[in-house]
């Protein structure tokens, strides 16, 4: 083989130049469309943030109901173990003005029986 078919070409430096712009463009092609999708997601971010926000402010809100809803529950049984005391305490004192109408009746009943005979 001769000289002449191994020799290389080698490009002139307008060709390397325009390889570098290529380059170069693609690169800031690339870091523009990163920088936009950063942009995208900053955007995201910003509005998960204030939705989460929004969301601690309403289980503050629902604590609190659900606080307020404890007491008045709370309130309520011990307004409701009051009227059963006082009703139990009506049930026994019944009981015990009926076991005292019997034994009357059957004082009665036993006068009424020791007359006639």
């Amino acid at each position: 083989m001769s000289d002449n078919e191994n020799m290389e070409t080698k490009p002139t430096i307008e060709t390397l130049l325009a390889r570098i712009n290529r380059l170069g463009n693609n690169v800031q092609s690339q870091f523009d469309s990163l920088q936009a999708d950063v942009t995208s997601i900053k955007s995201d971010v910003t509005l998960i943030m204030s939705d989460v926000t929004s969301v601690k402010s309403d289980m503050v809100s629902v604590k609190s109901d659900v606080s307020a809803l404890r007491n008045e529950l709370q309130l309520f049984r011990g307004e409701m173990e009051i009227r059963i005391d006082r009703v139990e305490g009506m049930t026994n004192q019944t009981r015990a003005e009926m076991l005292n109408l019997r034994a009357d009746f059957r004082e009665w009943k036993d006068l009424l029986n020791a007359s006639d005979a």
